[in-house]
């Protein structure tokens, strides 16, 4: 399979952006969307704020009715308002990171996603004296890196169950209310706003909500509901799964969507063998190999892809990047000459000049043939590094953690061999198991 520009543009959004929005918007993977039924609880949660004009009468109302809410704060409204923050919490309601300039996570790279998160947090904390433990990313969306972040940060991502969809030009107080109150019942999250300057906000859509309120507060209370603060119920919430848990379940699914759109095929039951392949053509000027052949634009290559699967099946237990580089240089090693059988045997794989990879784990290529070339300093390069130690830090037993000491050793690098030195190192065998990718 080919890959065209416009394919591999999909294959970015949906990988970095739609996947993992859709596993936490519609699965709830890893997010708190709704509390535990049982003990008549509701969420009430405010969003965009601080605002002069509408945040301290929302505040008011609360404290009229006695409950707690949480805030979810932009990073550039806190500067701003600095007062409101204290007025917030003074009041004992909780305060969540909402981004700093409230920017979509789809539009934005891991630094400015880090720089959102981070600058908030910093924001907040300088204010408040305490680090925040609950955020809601803008619009709900997230990109790969968003969630990974949150995750290892150990902070609590909260979405919601229903909105008053307050935020629209049609919105009025008995629209938000009839809504509500329709949805309303144990263990829902509520999302209002208590500001009306996000892009796409209707003016005056606050005003609405404070309108609308005290019905919502006074009918709450009548079908033998309370408000219950956010803390409350994450106190006595105990996940089932935790963050790699729920990484790799995500990273199976995200995975299985990139091979299928990118022609990655299996070997085998893709169990077994530690490589993934897919059978490229070459675009790019003249790339002399070491015994001096050519590389040509137009030229077929196989792309060598790891099994992450079969990889962390065998490091599992493993406590350093040492071992698990001896364990994938084994393995690569019995699996080369399987793919010369592919090679040999396969019309299509038959095409192939040049095998090529790009890893972090290539150190002692060498020995098995391969020859190490640096990549081009850019964004490839950054982006590929960054995705690389990813799946590293996801994959690797000793996490994020254990990569701090290796990051200036850990560049990736393209690994080649030709196609002449596969088979004068490892000359096909024939075995039960030998035969071509699946397809």
């Amino acid at each position: 399979m080919e890959l065209s520009f416009s394919n591999i543009l999909l294959i970015i959004l949906l990988v970095y952006a739609v996947i993992p929005t859709a596993l936490t918007r519609f699965c709830q993977v890893g997010v708190i969307s709704r509390t535990p039924k049982g003990k008549g609880r509701v969420i009430l949660t405010f969003d965009d704020g601080p605002d002069p004009r509408y945040t301290p009468q929302i505040l008011d109302i609360l404290n009229r009715y006695q409950v707690k809410a949480c805030f979810f704060i932009t990073g550039i409204k806190a500067r701003a308002y600095p007062d409101l923050i204290k007025q917030i919490t003074s009041a004992g309601h909780e305060i969540g990171n909402h981004g700093f300039r409230h920017k979509a996570a789809w539009l934005m790279g891991p630094c400015a996603t880090t720089r959102e998160i981070t600058e908030t947090n910093r924001t907040l904390e300088e204010l408040t004296g305490r680090k925040p433990r609950f955020c809601r990313p803008s619009w709900g969306l997230f990109n790969l890196f968003s969630l990974w972040y949150y995750w290892s940060k150990g902070l609590k991502v909260v979405l919601w169950t229903y909105m008053s969809w307050d935020w629209t030009k049609l919105a009025t107080p008995e629209s938000i209310t009839r809504r509500v109150l329709k949805k309303i019942q144990d263990g829902v999250i509520l999302i209002f706003h208590d500001s009306d300057s996000a892009p796409c906000a209707a003016p005056g859509g606050p005003a609405r909500v404070m309108a609308a309120l005290p019905q919502i507060l006074e009918e709450i209370k009548l079908r033998g509901l309370r408000v219950a603060p956010l803390e409350e119920i994450v106190a006595d919430k105990k996940s089932k799964l935790s963050f790699k848990k729920i990484a790799l379940f995500i990273w199976g699914l995200v995975d299985r969507v990139f091979r299928r759109f990118a022609g990655i095929k299996d070997i085998e039951d893709g169990k077994s063998f530690i490589w993934r392949l897919a059978l490229r053509r070459y675009h790019g000027t003249e790339w002399r190999m070491p015994d001096n052949s050519l590389l040509k634009n137009g030229d077929y290559y196989i792309e060598l892809h790891f099994n992450n699967d079969r990889l962390w099946s065998l490091t599992g237990e493993n406590p350093s990047i040492e071992r698990t580089a001896i364990i994938a240089l084994r393995e690569v090693r019995n699996g080369l000459p399987i793919i010369a059988r592919i090679i040999k045997d396969d019309k299509q794989y038959g095409k192939a000049k040049v095998l090529l990879g790009i890893t972090l784990l290539h150190r002692g290529s060498e020995r098995l043939g391969f020859t190490v070339y640096d990549l081009k300093r850019g964004f490839f390069r950054t982006f590929t590094g960054w995705y690389e130690k990813l799946l590293l830090a996801l994959f690797h037993p000793g996490g994020i953690k254990s990569l701090k000491s290796y990051r200036d050793k850990l560049s990736p690098k393209y690994v080649v061999m030709t196609r002449q030195e596969l088979m004068r190192r490892y000359p096909p065998v024939c075995t039960p198991k030998d035969e071509a990718p699946r397809r």
